[in-house]
């Protein structure tokens, strides 16, 4: 998986890991008074008890949950029609069944650091069948503001690191990727995730080829596209065109795979103006989406839409070629890394607290003595029961 060095903050007990989440925070708020910015660079984290390589989602981690991921979604939505009464869109949809534990693209975050530090400590025996009290747990933060160095990676590897200059030119509240469940950028993605497996394939084909005649386009004259999509939007009679780009994108726009992403988008949700900017579907986005049951709500839940990555890439010849199963992994875990947290040092990497299996015992019955116990985090009558049954 993924090599990137880690900056590792060990966690003995929960007096620890308060002071030094406390500390993240006072960061956080200085980074955003150097940036200007009117919004929070809010923290996000996300607790594993077992010590998974990589932070990918299990649709990722499953190269035969990812071919079939349209499938696994509507299969399930024409099994169970009923649980979907309530949902508005097909990001609720897609939460909906991510609670359900359906593999999707989602990765489970909450706003509430202790709430991570419990999933880190839970004892089960997970999917490996392993005591999980003998694997040390992980707490991963996240951040809504992208930093530009992994960002900058992420370019790299897939050989657009001319559109670099997209992104930088993007300042203060605009750097932030926290989306509404209502969002277009989410509804669009949300759609995508929907869509049979070769109309996917062939537009995610077309935005790998936008990117690349911008990454050509960016190197002689930077932060282009900004200025075209602005003209798009607003119907400019003159767009800013060059090199033919605006070609590029109308072919993406109207070929008929983009029409029937269009279509479910509009089946949808009805209204929906047909524009797309490709340069969103490149990065993360954390969502808030809407509290659709008690364990959202005490969880702090929120979620992280990973972005897609097609299974061809460029070579630095601007050949195409396959991408393996593993390729794709490390790509989407670089892209999930824009939205890591970064130590604060001269060399930063992203921040991961370690929580030694030998505490988690101990950590446990701290964080029970605080109220953040089975029953709250699982606010259902089989959880409660359990926890009842453990008293006696």
């Amino acid at each position: 998986m993924s090599d990137t060095t880690e900056a590792i903050e060990q966690v003995t007990s929960l007096s620890d890991y308060i002071n030094k989440v406390g500390k993240l925070h006072l960061t956080q708020e200085r980074k955003r008074k150097q940036l200007n910015s009117e919004k929070q660079m809010n923290i996000y984290y996300r607790g594993q008890n077992q010590d998974f390589p990589n932070t990918l989602p299990s649709l990722i981690r499953n190269e035969n949950y990812l071919k079939n991921e349209d499938k696994l979604i509507n299969d399930f939505i024409t099994k169970y029609p009923e649980l979907f009464g309530n949902c508005q869109n097909n990001f609720d949809r897609l939460a909906l069944m991510q609670h359900h534990q359906l593999p999707t693209r989602l990765l489970d975050l909450t706003s509430n650091p202790l709430v991570a530090l419990y999933f880190a400590v839970e004892r089960s025996n997970g999917s490996t069948n392993k005591d999980t009290d003998l694997i040390d747990g992980k707490i991963f933060p996240f951040t809504n503001f992208y930093d530009p160095v992994p960002l900058c990676q992420s370019l790299t590897d897939d050989h657009f690191e001319n559109i670099f200059s997209e992104f930088t030119s993007i300042k203060g509240n605009n750097r932030q990727f926290l989306k509404s469940p209502f969002s277009d950028e989410i509804e669009i993605e949300s759609s995508l995730a929907r869509l049979n497996g070769d109309d996917r394939n062939l537009v995610l084909n077309e935005v790998n080829d936008f990117y690349k005649t911008l990454n050509s386009v960016d190197a002689k004259l930077q932060t282009y596209w900004s200025n075209l999509y602005a003209d798009i939007v607003n119907s400019s009679e003159n767009p800013r065109d060059q090199d033919n780009l605006l070609e590029t994108y109308e072919f993406l726009n109207k070929m008929s795979s983009t029409k029937r992403l269009y279509h479910e988008i509009k089946k949808d949700i009805g209204d929906f103006e047909a524009k797309i900017n490709p340069l969103e579907l490149f990065v993360p986005k954390i969502v808030t989406p809407r509290i659709i049951d008690q364990r959202i709500k005490n969880q702090r839940g929120l979620f992280m839409f990973v972005p897609f990555v097609y299974n061809y890439g460029f070579e630095e010849s601007e050949k195409k070629v396959a991408l393996n199963s593993d390729e794709i992994q490390n790509r989407t875990q670089t892209r999930i890394n824009i939205l890591r947290l970064l130590s604060n040092s001269g060399d930063p990497q992203p921040m991961t607290f370690v929580i030694p299996h030998c505490k988690k015992a101990s950590i446990r019955f701290e964080l029970e003595n605080v109220g953040i116990t089975e029953s709250f985090i699982y606010p259902d009558p089989s959880h409660i029961a359990h926890e009842i049954s453990k008293y006696y």
